[in-house]
């Protein structure tokens, strides 16, 4: 095992023309949260010195640094996949990021109120990781203050006293803690205020139940491959290891929900292409399509590439599947190469048709549209904090632009399924009502229900989703 390195502060040099960007430039600050961070560290600099990957000093120090970064508008998921660590501890930081997303608005609450001067960006994310696994009695007490000190003493020496004194200040005072946070709307439900008002204005019976799903642990949810192999087949197979899964009949017929979740390696038929890890909800999206052999779909917006594989995986159709990005759009090539399938995967944007369209009409098309991702959030828990209520109006003009030029491309009589992983009404209803008033052929197909809420009920596990069904007629634009 090489020594790891320290992190270094310099002022982050610019990057390269062609590298991968962050998702946002800046976030809300929770109203509890400390000052907002300026200044971004170019997380390829990102090291820890002096540490064993094994310890727990090493892992909260590194979880540390990913935290920090989300303060500074990286998606947690980009720097988690960026900053070097050491292989050992990967699985341990990425549980202790999680676990302080989701509780972020509390320990945010507990470091303004008890911390008058701020301390650095680092030392916040260090205490709000630490004083998040004392909450949830993840670890030995002990052990976890102990390494915690060793970490703030590694990086930032003088933080070491401060550090030591909140964490037992914590210790011996909990419950007072705890009781504190009942009078602050963003530490009880770990959420930004303005999530939590919207949530509430537009789900008024279910605002609470929706928040709780939103900071629980998402299961693990399968897709059987049934060109290779049936459910109760593969059912079977996972028995044979031991391993059990509950079929999901109310949205998906391939759809299983494991008791236990695993490594995908461990998966029966993983790599050869029986089985792909997808929610149930996004399932959903099939039978919307209404399809049939023979058919030319389009899915646009299409990485990583479920959706497009699913369609593959039960119908015989000429698919073509659009991703501007071009790291994104290899996925959905690696996943139909696992699965056996065959797709034209075009990177563009899907706003461009010029660009990519053949003049010939799609039958059916997926418009899969870019959202705040708010119905995802308990895959995602750190999206609550980067997104903000401007977001919301800037995705929903581009959710309408992509509905419009769709509909350009549709053949007559054909059908867009227009869905989002969003619970927000901005990106769902409100477009689509815009769309159906300014379009005379577009014709809404009945649902028994548009928006899926997010739910963890046993039977009945899966994320949020918005979906709306279109037949365009033939009366005249």
């Amino acid at each position: 095992m090489t020594e790891p390195q320290r992190m270094q502060t310099k002022k982050p040099s610019r990057p390269a023309k062609n590298a991968h960007k962050p998702t946002r430039t800046s976030k809300p600050t929770p109203k509890s949260a400390p000052k907002a961070v300026t200044e971004r560290v170019d997380l390829r600099e990102v090291k820890v010195y002096n540490l064993l990957g094994t310890s727990l000093a090493y892992q909260v120090s590194m979880a540390a640094h990913v935290v920090a970064a989300v303060r500074q508008g990286y998606s947690m998921q980009y720097a988690l996949a960026t900053i070097e660590m050491e292989d050992v501890a990967r699985a341990n930081v990425q549980r202790l990021c999680f676990d302080t997303m989701r509780h972020w608005g509390c320990t945010h609450f507990w470091l303004t109120h008890f911390i008058p001067n701020a301390p650095t960006i680092w030392v916040q994310s260090l205490l709000s990781v630490a004083l998040t696994q004392l909450r949830l009695n993840n670890t030995s007490e002990f052990a976890l203050v102990d390494q915690t000190v060793a970490g703030a003493e590694n990086f930032k020496p003088h933080a070491k006293g401060m550090v030591n004194a909140i964490l037992r200040k914590f210790l011996r005072e909990r419950a007072a803690w705890e009781a504190l946070i009942h009078d602050d709307l963003e530490a009880l439900y770990n959420y930004p205020l303005w999530w939590i008002e919207k949530i509430k204005s537009e789900h008024p019976q279910k605002w609470q139940a929706i928040l709780e799903v939103g900071n629980s642990h998402p299961p693990m949810s399968l897709r059987v491959n049934s060109r290779q192999i049936s459910v109760p087949d593969y059912m079977a197979k996972l028995a044979e290891l031991n391993m059990s899964a509950q079929p999901q009949p109310a949205l998906s017929q391939t759809g299983l929900i494991l008791d236990t979740p695993c490594h995908v390696s461990a998966l029966p038929l993983f790599h050869e292409g029986g089985v792909s890890v997808q929610d149930v909800g996004a399932q959903a999206a099939l039978d919307l399509l209404d399809l049939c052999n023979g058919l030319r779909v389009l899915d646009a917006c299409a990485a990583p590439g479920g959706k497009t594989c699913h369609i593959l995986e039960q119908y015989d159709v000429a698919l073509t599947a659009l991703e501007k990005d071009e790291q994104r759009a290899q996925r959905i090539k690696e996943n139909l190469k696992r699965l056996k399938l065959n797709a034209d995967v075009m990177v563009c944007d899907a706003n461009n048709p010029h660009v990519w369209w053949d003049a010939k009409p799609y039958d059916r098309i997926l418009l899969d549209a870019p959202c705040s991702a708010s119905g995802i959030v308990r895959r995602h828990p750190d999206i609550r904090w980067l997104r903000t209520p401007a977001d919301l109006e800037t995705l929903a003009r581009q959710q309408m632009q992509l509905l419009r030029t769709m509909w350009k491309v549709l053949a007559v009589g054909g059908r867009v399924v227009y869905c989002t992983c969003s619970i927000f009404e901005a990106e769902g209803d409100a477009v689509v009502a815009q769309f159906l008033k300014n379009t005379p052929n577009a014709r809404l197909v009945s649902l028994s229900q548009n928006q899926l809420l997010p739910t963890n009920q046993e039977g009945l596990n899966h994320d949020g989703f918005y979906y709306a069904a279109l037949i365009k007629t033939d009366a005249a634009l």
